[in-house]
């Protein structure tokens, strides 16, 4: 083997261990992002616990996380009133964003600071 082809195969070894870790390093950031995204839905459903109202987290696909607030039925028609209640309790602007494909209404809770994507609120009736 002379110093040529040598030199080549190190070449294209070193640039396929650069790509490897160059895609790594981007699967992990999305990881984290992800991550960072469930702890904030998290400690958004506590917060809204923490106010009595029945809220968890769930995740759609992708583990986009999303939280959940379970109202009894009879209290629908103050559904207003309780996402604003909610709102307020997160410090956030709650947005109406339709309805998901179980009916449910959703509503878009806004980014702010630091922080990069919105959430989303589900209310479900119980």
């Amino acid at each position: 083997m002379n110093a040529t082809t040598t030199h080549e195969q190190t070449s294209l070894y070193t640039q396929l261990l650069l790509d490897a870790q160059s895609e790594f390093r981007a699967t992990v950031d999305r990881i984290n992002s992800q991550m960072r995204n469930i702890n904030r839905a998290e400690r958004m459903a506590r917060r809204l616990r923490d106010i009595e109202l029945d809220a968890s987290t769930q995740a759609g696909a992708g583990f986009v996380p999303y939280l959940v607030l379970r109202l009894p039925i009879d209290l629908l028609p103050l559904q207003r009133y309780v996402v604003t209640l909610a709102g307020n309790g997160l410090e956030r602007r709650l947005v109406a964003n339709g309805r998901d494909s179980q009916g449910r209404d959703r509503f878009q809770i806004l980014a702010t600071g630091e922080e990069r994507t919105s959430l989303e609120l589900v209310v479900e009736g119980i």
